[in-house]
């Protein structure tokens, strides 16, 4: 017999998409959520009791004094039990992300990928899948190979075991069964500033209690499984042999038989073991270390990560997250905020399009800088993407708030004033105008940083949300300074009336917000 379905999901079946009258799920989809749930709980539990073996080795604290740094000693100096309590914080506090935007020139060498845009969004009321675009016969996908569309069933069928009505490519599935499919997310393991910049400049930070409700999770990307390990398929683009023996297909299994058991947001341990083993041999276990190839595992190098703020990762490593198939529809509504390429996005038209579907649909605005670079540089340097490459990417680094976004938040800018508003301006223009001259093409990734540390000083810098930070991650940004010597969450003021947000000293004392209300999608 099949469990009773949880009153939390229960609830989602009186949700909506645009039209109120619209469930959010399929009741098969409640019960696939309700089942799911029960099989992750025990595996994430089996996980847990491995991870804490791991953590008591030699070979793991010797793995975490590699990476460097004080931090990484005081990690590896701690006890393992306390040591997997943060680790499990950290993936509470973990951003799921969905990237949109790619370019022309992107989607030629990676067809799978919807050029998708704010109207497209706007005219749905929500981002839609790739089913749902191909039903409704959107140029958007027309570049999109009959292998892609077979990767991706083979994905929801065989590895997420979705309830599907559909019958098999390529007929199916219709306008309606298009809803049952799920649309990709990212767990973004190593708390990059612009989420998954592969696939494109805007990244969409859904709502951790959204997640937590309606996605499973799987230990990576399900298109790469598909493309590199599953040999009943045909790959959009065939895996080169030496690049194929670094995976381990079996690993990404986990401790399922024959496919893997899905996780969830709050039970997710075994999801992420299996994403440690797939990876082992192209993470940060064979980068380059002071010019020597070591071979410590990948498991003390991500822990390391999640864990430290000041850690690196190399841009290959962006790409070892964690995917999550959101069922039901990405509404604006779902989204904790967008996060834009300051280098790829700021000053150019495509800002001021961003900046009024934010504030229409009252989802926060934040940049993040990227190194300075646009967002597409990595991919357009397949080099620079190789697993053996050095590490040069920043772990949480700052974003900043745009202005237009303050009242969107509780956030405050105490030195708002004539200066602030200056300093704004004349960076927008500044970044404008060189955009639209004959020297744009010259713009170092040093000329975009130099303009965020100007608007840094006369803005509000959120740091990446740590264990501890704020009572729940549901709604918060992240944190910021508006005072020397306090530190504030950063929330989406659509949660205000839900929670009292506390302040947070430098010492790291606070009294815990009180919960007097519920967030419900």
């Amino acid at each position: 017999m099949a469990p009773m379905l949880p009153r939390l999901l229960v609830t989602l079946l009186i949700g909506a998409y645009s039209d109120p009258n619209t469930p959010i799920l399929t009741p098969s989809q409640v019960q696939y959520l309700s089942d799911m749930r029960v099989a992750a709980e025990g595996a994430s539990k089996s996980a847990e009791e491995e991870l804490l073996k791991e953590f008591k080795k030699i070979s793991f604290r010797t793995g975490m004094m590699l990476n460097g740094g004080s931090r990484a000693w005081k990690l590896a100096l701690m006890p393992a039990k306390e040591l997997l309590e943060q680790f499990k914080a950290a993936l509470n506090n973990l951003e799921y992300v969905s990237n949109f935007g790619v370019d022309p020139v992107f989607r030629k060498r990676h067809p799978g990928e919807p050029a998708m845009d704010f109207a497209t969004i706007d005219k749905f009321g929500y981002i839609p899948n790739m089913w749902e675009l191909r039903a409704a016969k959107s140029p958007l996908v027309n570049g999109t190979s009959m292998n892609q569309w077979n990767v991706l069933e083979s994905a929801e069928k065989g590895l997420y075991q979705f309830p599907l009505s559909s019958k098999p490519l390529p007929v199916g599935p219709t306008a309606t069964e298009a809803k049952e499919r799920p649309h990709y997310l990212g767990g973004n393991l190593r708390s990059i500033d612009v989420g998954l910049p592969r696939y494109g400049p805007y990244s969409a930070v859904v709502r951790n209690d959204v997640v937590r409700q309606r996605a499973a999770i799987l230990a990576g990307d399900s298109g790469g499984w598909e493309n590199g390990c599953n040999s009943s398929i045909t790959p959009v683009t065939p895996m080169p042999p030496m690049m194929k023996a670094r995976f381990d297909c079996d690993a990404y299994m986990g401790n399922g038989k024959g496919r893997p058991i899905p996780g969830t947001a709050d039970h997710q341990l075994h999801s992420v073991l299996a994403n440690v083993k797939f990876f082992d041999k192209v993470g940060g276990g064979y980068e380059r270390l002071k010019g020597l190839l070591h071979t410590a595992s990948y498991l003390p190098r991500l822990v390391h990560q999640l864990l430290d703020s000041e850690a690196k990762a190399t841009p290959f490593e962006t790409l070892l997250y964690t995917e999550a198939g959101l069922l039901g529809p990405l509404r604006p509504q779902d989204m904790k905020m967008i996060v834009a390429s300051f280098s790829g996005v700021y000053g150019t038209p495509q800002a001021d399009i961003l900046r009024e579907f934010c504030t229409k649909h009252q989802v926060p605005l934040v940049w993040g800088l990227n190194g300075g670079e646009t967002w597409s540089a990595p991919s357009k340097d397949p080099a620079r993407l190789g697993p053996d490459t050095s590490s040069s990417v920043d772990v949480a680094a700052d974003r900043l708030l745009d202005e237009s976004s303050l009242a969107l938040t509780n956030a405050t800018l105490l030195n708002r004033n004539a200066l602030t508003k200056a300093v704004w301006d004349k960076v927008s223009k500044d970044i404008t105008a060189k955009r639209a001259s004959g020297e744009a093409s010259k713009l170092q990734a040093s000329d975009f940083i130099d303009w965020w540390k100007k608007l840094k000083s006369f803005g509000v810098p959120i740091q990446n949300l740590r264990p501890g930070d704020c009572a729940s991650a549901d709604m918060c940004l992240g944190t910021y300074h508006p005072s020397a010597d306090t530190k504030d969450c950063v929330c989406k003021r659509d949660g205000l009336d839900e929670w009292k947000v506390a302040a947070f000293t430098q010492e790291g004392q606070s009294a815990q917000p009180e919960k007097v209300g519920v967030v419900v999608v």
